[in-house]
């Protein structure tokens, strides 16, 4: 039985280890087949996950401009980037002096004569200048006028009576010493009584040529030099309430030339100053509107004076504005309005030409930017 035990057993093994022996001689080939599916794996997850976001992702739609931007309506032109200004330009009218607004006159939108009121200051202080140096004024004409009046009518009667005092004195005078050089021979009076009446009738003579001279000095009046310095003194008077009315008027601000209102920026009780450039209340003449093109440095070449135009505002490419040449500023300048343009060069320099709208009826307003094309092939 052990024998046969043992036999069995030896037989069963061998089945065993050829089992076992056939998985190590497979696994190589197992290894070469992921090696090889992986990438192929991979290439189709790759094409599934393109193809998935191309078909699912939304159609991008096309975009239109709100609106339309202008083209050139000539087959040559020399384009530029214009602005709408009144016939006189812009005429910025700002504060003299300092001080407190009292009162606005002008609005928005009237039509000023030259001269109109735009605003006033606070002038209660130049006011009661203005009454001191009045009152001095008529100090200075009154004592004019007393000097002008002289000799006054109720001193004269007083100094002739002091002429003819000094008349009746000489001829007292003289009758004492008339007696006195009959006596003296005689001896009856003393050499030294008799020099006595002699001085007193030179000083009645001396007294007499002074009140005569007192009385025609003032019968002629005041002195031509007195008179001068009284005149003097009412010119200067003069002059100086001619200031105050000057400074007084400097702080009513008036429209210096005749046309609308465009912008007031200044409200009653605003304390304004005198900084330069700060301009107060905008006005120009609106009767013909100018628009005002830059024309760059590099298409000067090409640009020739005369040449007629065409001008679109903006948001509106369908209705071209005729613009007639006017003149040319004959001065290259650093550009100072920009468009937004993507070329566009903060060094860039431009000729500004300017040039009329033909139609006084245009729907523009002053300050808005206009498309400016040149027709370059009529002006060669």
């Amino acid at each position: 039985m052990s024998t046969a035990a043992a036999s069995s057993a030896a037989a069963g093994s061998t089945p065993n280890r050829a089992t076992r022996r056939r998985p190590a001689l497979g696994l190589p080939r197992i290894r070469s087949l992921r090696a090889a599916l992986l990438p192929l794996l991979a290439a189709a997850s790759l094409t599934y996950a393109t193809w998935h976001v191309t078909t699912s992702a939304p159609a991008t739609p096309q975009t239109v401009p709100v609106v339309e931007p202008p083209h050139a309506p000539f087959a040559a032109s020399v384009a530029g980037a214009g602005l709408v200004e009144p016939l006189s330009e812009n005429i910025s009218v700002a504060a003299i002096v300092s001080g407190t607004v009292a009162e606005v006159a002008a609005h928005e939108g009237d039509v000023l004569q030259a001269g109109d009121v735009l605003f006033r200051l606070d002038d209660r202080q130049l006011r009661a200048e203005l009454a001191v140096q009045q009152s001095r004024l008529a100090a200075a004409r009154a004592e004019l006028a007393r000097w002008q009046q002289m000799p006054r009518p109720e001193d004269l009667p007083p100094s002739e009576a002091r002429i003819r005092r000094m008349q009746s004195d000489v001829t007292l005078r003289a009758d004492q010493l008339h007696r006195a050089k009959e006596l003296f021979p005689q001896r009856v009076i003393t050499e030294q009584e008799l020099v006595e009446r002699e001085q007193a009738y030179n000083a009645a003579v001396a007294d007499l040529n002074e009140a005569q001279a007192d009385d025609a000095r003032l019968r002629a009046g005041a002195w031509a030099a007195d008179l001068a310095v009284a005149q003097a003194q009412v010119e200067q008077a003069q002059q100086m309430v001619e200031q105050a009315r000057v400074e007084l008027e400097r702080l009513v601000i008036r429209a210096p030339i005749g046309g609308t209102v465009l912008k007031v920026d200044v409200p009653p009780g605003e304390y304004v100053g005198t900084p330069p450039g700060k301009s107060l209340v905008v006005l120009g003449d609106l009767s013909t509107l100018h628009v005002r093109v830059d024309i760059d440095e590099n298409d000067l070449p090409r640009f020739r004076p005369g040449m007629p135009g065409k001008g679109f505002v903006r948001g509106d490419a369908e209705t071209p504005l005729p613009l007639r040449f006017v003149r040319v500023e004959p001065y290259t300048e650093p550009k100072q309005s920009l468009t937004g343009a993507g070329n566009e060069r903060i060094d860039t320099r431009v000729l500004q030409v300017i040039y009329e709208i033909a139609d006084p009826n245009a729907a523009v307003y002053v300050g808005q930017q206009i498309d400016v094309y040149l027709d370059a092939v009529a002006v060669k």
